[in-house]
C-alpha cells in the first residue's frame, strides 16, 4: 500500500514540476551514439532515492509485485538515504516509449515517496 504520510522527499511541488521529461532525448542522443538504435528493446537501469529504510522497501515490494518481469529491484544504503535500484522489462529506446516508462515510474514513486533519481542502460 502507498505511503499515506506527507511526502517528505519527493514533494507534491518536486512531483508536479520537476519531470523534465525533455532531458531523455538528451539522454537517447548519447545512447544512440554508443550505437544503440531507436528500434533496440533495452531493460532500463533505474535509481530511485528516498529517506526511509521502510519507504524503500515498500516501493521495492511495490514494484516487485506490479512488475513481475522487473529484476534485481534492491534496497541500497545511500549517502544517508535509501536507494531502489533494479532493471526494467526491455524498453523500445525511442523517445515516447522512454517518457511513458519515465512518467509511469514518477508516478509510481511519488505514492511511496521515492524520487526516479535516474536511469540508463547498458549496450547491447
Amino acid at each position: 500500500m502507498a505511503n499515506t504520510k506527507q511526502n517528505t522527499v519527493f514533494t507534491k511541488e518536486h512531483y508536479e514540476n520537476e519531470i523534465h521529461l525533455e532531458v531523455n532525448q538528451d539522454v537517447l542522443k548519447r545512447i544512440y551514439s554508443d550505437g544503440i538504435e531507436p528500434t533496440d528493446q533495452l531493460p532500463v537501469n533505474f535509481f530511485f532515492v528516498t529517506d526511509t529504510e521502510d519507504k524503500a522497501t515498500l516501493f521495492r515490494d511495490y514494484l516487485c509485485g506490479n512488475y513481475p518481469q522487473y529484476t534485481e529491484i534492491e534496497v541500497w544504503d545511500y549517502d544517508e538515504h535509501f536507494e531502489i535500484r533494479g532493471f526494467s522489462s526491455p524498453v523500445l529506446m525511442e523517445i515516447e516509449a522512454i517518457n511513458q516508462w519515465n512518467q509511469i515510474m514518477w508516478d509510481a514513486g511519488y505514492q511511496y515517496d521515492c524520487i526516479l533519481d535516474g536511469w540508463e542502460v547498458e549496450g547491447r
